[in-house]
């Protein structure tokens, strides 16, 4: 059997039919989502599918049964900044499955017909937030997106004088802010784009506080924060969810930090799900976890670690030569794909790298070369921590993730080396 995240399983599939949603299904998707999610009214399901500021009805599709519509999902038409350039993405959200027709195939038949879809149109990358992730690792999906889960008190964080420069959000601050944001974003991999009508509409009227920190020069803003806070034990036990925290100087950064350390007399807890960069770790003082796990010999509990966000590769070709790479990575080799939901993935790829970019043939070496390729073989659901750079090639040959011959991982290894994938809370879909 093929390296693999998780093996393929075999399922008959319901007769489903798939098409684009219509005006008149707004009534049935609020209904069917509402039943299926239990989570809101049909009024705000309603208003999700007909005023959203992401996406449009024109990219919800409908699963009929017998003429019924018995599921749904949305197709979110995303960019991802990848290595400081933009990169078209497909997010996909909202899948619901009404009650009576769960446990059928029906959610994995619509996830398989809006995975053809997106390689159709030529969406080469589809992304989501799982509902459970051996689900949609066997539809070819890899967790890219690893968090680090802190609940600690203020008092470990450390103080700064760059605190004085901490003030709150103003209203005129808001276009930096927003501005700041895509240029933090564009520094990273796989954040997302925030087009204005996401801040208009959802962010700015989110409950909780943002403050900024703002330079040396008046309106210079370098960085900001948005948190809400939980008073249900008191105005002096309160507890802080922090939401975004995004700083473009070590001054900014220190300056944050060093306001939410000025908190210590009412808060006595903090939230925060960080980038798995490890940087906020060694911010603390000392180690520290308020929702602790079990010690493990001479290890101190700092934080849980989370899974978010999954990638999928629907299309090898067009994904690999949109995707940037190290301006360094120069070399060629094979790459074998198994990918039982997209056959066309499944065959073996030539892969040339030079300047940055990706050049990719389907087939063996050019004719008439006695070289053999080095040679990796991965799983769909393998790929995407991969090209994320998630996980090290070497290291996921060594685990068996992927299997490598004649030193392909070795090969690859510095070509999608980057910052951790974070996507940050406020980007959820």
């Amino acid at each position: 059997m093929s390296p693999s995240m998780s093996p393929p399983r075999a399922t008959r599939q319901p007769p489903l039919r798939y098409r684009p949603a219509r005006r008149t299904d707004v009534e049935t998707l609020a209904d069917l989502a509402t039943r299926a999610y239990r989570v809101s009214s049909v009024e705000k399901r309603r208003e999700f599918y007909t005023d959203h500021p992401r996406f449009g009805l024109r990219d919800v599709r409908v699963g009929e049964l017998d003429g019924e519509a018995v599921a749904s999902l949305v197709l979110y038409p995303l960019t991802a900044y990848v290595r400081g350039e933009s990169v078209p993405i497909t997010g996909v959200g909202s899948v619901a499955v009404s009650p009576e027709h769960r446990r059928r195939g029906v959610a994995e038949a619509l996830m398989r017909a809006a995975l053809r879809e997106m390689r159709q149109r030529g969406s080469a990358f589809s992304t989501l937030y799982p509902w459970r992730g051996a689900y949609y690792r066997k539809l070819g999906y890899g967790v890219i997106e690893i968090v680090q889960q802190l609940a600690i008190a203020p008092a470990v964080l450390p103080e700064s004088e760059e605190a004085r420069r901490v003030r709150r959000l103003m209203l005129p601050d808001r276009p930096a802010v927003q501005a700041l944001y895509e240029r933090v974003a564009a520094e990273g991999h796989f954040a997302l784009h925030r087009k204005p009508e996401w801040w208009s509409q959802r962010l700015w009227s989110y409950p909780g506080d943002w403050v900024v920190y703002e330079g040396k020069r008046r309106g210079q803003i370098e960085g900001y924060l948005h948190y809400e806070v939980d008073t249900t034990q008191g105005p002096f036990k309160l507890a802080l969810t922090l939401s975004e925290f995004v700083a473009a100087s070590p001054q900014a950064h220190r300056g944050l930090v060093g306001y939410l350390a000025s908190l210590a007399d009412q808060v006595i807890e903090i939230h925060y799900a960080a980038p798995a960069d490890n940087a906020w770790p060694m911010l603390l003082k000392t180690a520290q976890n308020l929702r602790p796990g079990a010690e493990i010999g001479v290890f101190s509990d700092t934080g849980g670690m989370a899974n978010g966000l999954m990638l999928r590769v629907t299309d090898v070709k067009a994904g690999l030569e949109c995707l940037p790479v190290a301006g360094t990575a120069r070399g060629e080799f094979a790459l074998e794909v198994d990918d039982a939901v997209l056959p066309a993935n499944a065959r073996a790829w030539r892969v040339v790298a030079r300047d940055g970019r990706l050049t990719v043939s389907a087939g063996p070496p050019r004719p008439g070369s006695r070289r053999r390729l080095p040679r990796l073989r991965v799983a769909a659901d393998g790929l995407g921590p991969i090209l994320a750079g998630t996980i090290s090639p070497t290291r996921a040959a060594e685990v068996g993730l992927v299997e490598s011959v004649a030193g392909a991982a070795e090969l690859i290894e510095s070509w999608f080396r980057t910052r951790p994938a974070f996507l940050f809370a406020h980007n959820l879909f």
